[in-house]
């Protein structure tokens, strides 16, 4: 996985390396970032849907993207 671009209000797109993108929202809370999915809706006769909740349901794929997204955001955000 790897981040490759930051929004205006701070979401990090992540290239999953498996033919599609999903974005991670960061935002501080309590004085800490907090990182979780920006999507959270998915249309059951959608392929490429079905494909990114299986992705965001895998533990491991939240702790990878969502640290790389952190990462990314840290680095990049101050250069907004």
């Amino acid at each position: 996985m790897k981040a490759i671009k930051i929004d205006k209000s701070g979401s990090v797109l992540i290239n999953t390396k498996k033919g599609f993108n999903v974005w991670v929202d960061i935002f501080i809370e309590d004085g800490e970032l907090i990182a979780n999915w920006n999507k959270y809706i998915f249309y059951r006769n959608d392929k490429l849907d079905m494909k990114i909740k299986a992705f965001q349901e895998n533990c491991e794929n939240f702790e990878e993207a969502t640290n790389e997204a952190i990462d990314f955001y840290i680095k990049n955000k101050s250069k907004q």
